[in-house]
């Protein structure tokens, strides 16, 4: 079944709640949220998006736009979104040209989800000096398991927090953040890490 999104709105009840909105023309790169204190994990690492993992507030709510059309699969438990996707969560954004959402066969939330082409996801928190700090992860594929918080980046993955950067070098390169802020590298890749510190 197929609903144009310019026209549907859906309101899935989920334990991490799913909302479909109308088209947006020009989707905003930054998170509406501000950002949210850094954790001691995420201060350890320069590549954290730790944040996914984090307790979401109270009555989450995921708003997803879509362009072109979202289709709804209840045999399946599948919904999938096409078209200049926007994902606006309160941890996260993420933009990509399709989403696909497997749900919980209870549909009391995510059991799976993966975006497709042009995949960038903006997080922001707020470092110990309380400056924003906006982490951005881009890859041709991402796979989100909302159970064990892991994320992973595939097809040429990039991250960069701040003014650290950590690139593929290869197209098979894959990248993991999980929940506690450990980012795992396996495959061709540049890093770069800038000290801004002074010297003694």
């Amino acid at each position: 079944m197929k609903h144009p999104l310019f026209a549907a709105v859906l309101l899935l009840a989920l334990a991490h709640p799913l909302t479909a909105a109308p088209g947006d023309a020009n989707p905003s790169m930054n998170p509406d949220a501000g950002g949210t204190p850094a954790t001691p994990a995420e201060k350890n690492n320069p590549f954290g998006f730790a944040g996914m993992g984090k307790e979401r507030p109270k009555d989450a709510k995921t708003e997803i736009t879509a362009k072109k059309q979202a289709t709804f699969d209840n045999t399946a438990n599948l919904a999938t979104f096409e078209g200049s996707v926007v994902v606006k969560d309160p941890q996260f954004t993420l933009f990509c040209d399709r989403l696909v959402v497997t749900l919980n066969k209870e549909r009391k939330g995510m059991k799976l989800v993966e975006a497709f082409g042009n995949v960038v996801i903006v997080q922001e928190n707020t470092d110990e000096g309380g400056k924003t700090v906006k982490s951005i992860g881009r890859a041709g594929k991402t796979v989100y398991d909302p159970a064990t918080g892991d994320v992973i980046l595939t097809i040429w993955p990039s991250m960069q927090h701040g003014i650290n950067l950590q690139k593929s070098t290869e197209a098979g390169t894959i990248m993991k953040l999980n929940r506690s802020g450990k980012s795992d590298t396996v495959g061709g890749s540049q890093t770069v890490i800038v000290d801004t510190g002074e010297q003694p």
